[in-house]
């Protein structure tokens, strides 16, 4: 991950709210923070006020991901409140198994976002591919 100063204190901003610890941050058309195991709770807020104020001061959606040392239980918190029939390991390769359309193309994102997005945080934590099946 790499830090710039504006990047540094939207973090520090963030843990300073919620009292969290952020493991990860990726600031681009929306906000995705990647907040430590067991620290989900804390970064939502009672009634999700955090992440009201947060978008609210950065003008931009939130989306909070609780990190997890299973990949597969990571993929399945990333990919929340969408879920999928099966999300197995294969050969480096994680496969979400999605049966419903809209949900696959939402899962996608256009042009690839999503699954762009879900793929860097895999890719840099564990080494693997993501693969929507």
């Amino acid at each position: 991950m790499l830090l710039d100063k504006d990047k540094i204190q939207k973090i520090n901003f963030f843990e300073n709210l919620t009292n969290s610890k952020v493991k990860d941050f990726l600031d681009e058309e929306k906000i995705i923070v990647v907040v430590e195991q067991g620290e989900l709770g804390k970064a939502l807020g009672r009634k999700a006020k955090n992440i009201k104020m947060v978008e609210k001061m950065f003008r931009k959606r939130l989306k909070i991901v609780e990190f997890s040392e299973d990949p597969l239980t990571f993929v399945k918190n990333f990919i929340y409140p969408f879920n999928a029939e099966d999300v197995k390991l294969n050969n480096n390769i994680i496969e979400i198994t999605i049966q419903d359309r809209k949900t696959k193309g939402l899962l996608i994102g256009r042009n690839g976002r999503n699954l762009n997005e879900l793929n860097r945080f895999v890719h840099e934590y564990y080494n693997l591919n993501v693969k929507i099946i």
